[in-house]
């Protein structure tokens, strides 16, 4: 009994020193990203006010009065501070949640911009995502086990066809056929201008119309990953011990595979929180091709109107998506994995 107790003491500790471990680096490595995200957006030439104030120039016929340049670089917080006194003034806004005004929707802040865009891009990252991993998974298990067979070679060649495309380049594809060449789904928008948004039925019918291009181009280009290695996670389970072990005991074919799947699910799984925080940058090439009012729509805007609050806010965003995900992940293995609790040790 004590000696249980002993060895239940000298375990418990080990997740949380490795929790704590993975939370040290998680913010380690979240310091240097925003300070990047800092650095980054100012090194693109020239200034949003010089911009807009050209543009007035051009639209007025010369007839500006160039004092309105100083004007528009107060109203649109641009400073002429030294950087390290603008990059702690950067920081301590964001310890206040202020991210500053946005440029190109001026004078909303970047905060109600995101906010608006946020919503859509988390509904494809997360129906995509979901959808390619279940799919990906049960296509990978079935080549898995009919491996060498013409039935896993389809398989493979398929998923590896699509994922070989570029996503831009699928997304143009899929655009032209099914919404220009044959207009049976819509160019762009999130839904119908017709429908009133809400939890309603017409406005969940045209949103989820206005999503299928979208959300099936970003699975076909993300299935391929899901399909290969779920493939390879299975045929080493069902060449193992413990299977071999299983159909001495008389179970059945159906069982022993569905007991291989399980065990070969494991780390895709663990994959899978880091996958949809990757794909929150990923999916900004197909929301700004679909013209589709997510984040990556915003974030062309925001680019050609040198808009560095709002470009900020979404690298902060997608910074955020993807250490959480990895984040979520390596606690998932500091449990799941005995190897991990042993190196901790």
């Amino acid at each position: 009994m004590m000696e249980k107790e002993k060895r239940g003491e000298h375990r418990a500790p080990v997740p949380i020193k490795y929790i704590l471990k993975r939370l040290l680096q998680f913010f380690g490595v979240f310091f240097g990203a925003i300070t990047l995200n800092f650095a980054l957006p100012r090194l693109i030439p020239g200034n949003p006010a010089q911009l807009a104030y050209l543009n007035l120039v051009k639209t007025g016929g010369g007839t500006v009065n160039p004092a309105y340049l100083n004007q528009l670089m107060v109203e649109y917080g641009i400073s002429n501070k030294p950087l390290y006194v603008q990059y702690f003034q950067y920081l301590l806004g964001l310890l206040h949640g202020n991210l500053g005004v946005s440029i190109a929707f001026y004078p909303d802040p970047v905060s109600t911009v995101l906010l608006g865009a946020l919503p859509w891009t988390l509904y494809l990252v997360a129906t995509s995502t979901t959808i390619s991993f279940f799919i990906g998974n049960r296509l990978g298990r079935y080549a898995g086990i009919n491996r060498n067979t013409a039935k896993d070679i389809l398989v493979d060649l398929a998923t590896m066809f699509l994922a070989s495309f570029p996503a831009f380049v699928l997304a143009f594809i899929v655009l032209t056929l099914f919404a220009v060449q044959l207009p049976i789904f819509p160019v762009s928008e999130a839904y119908s201008l017709n429908v009133t948004p809400g939890l309603n039925l017409p406005f969940i019918i045209s949103a989820t119309y206005h999503s299928i291009l979208p959300i099936a181009t970003i699975i076909m280009t993300s299935l391929g990953g899901w399909v290969l290695g779920m493939r390879n996670n299975i045929i080493p389970n069902l060449n193992s011990d413990f299977i071999n072990f299983s159909e001495s005991l008389g179970l059945r074919d159906h069982q022993i595979k569905s007991i291989a799947y399980r065990n070969a699910l494991l780390p895709n799984l663990t994959g899978f929180a880091m996958s949809i925080g990757l794909s929150v940058s990923g999916v900004i090439i197909e929301e700004s091709i679909f013209s589709y009012p997510g984040v990556g729509l915003y974030m062309i805007t925001a680019i050609n109107a040198l808009d560095y609050p709002l470009i900020q806010g979404i690298f902060l965003m997608v910074i955020i998506a993807v250490l959480v995900g990895n984040l979520i992940v390596d606690i998932l293995y500091g449990f799941l994995d005995p190897r991990i609790r042993q190196e901790v040790s």
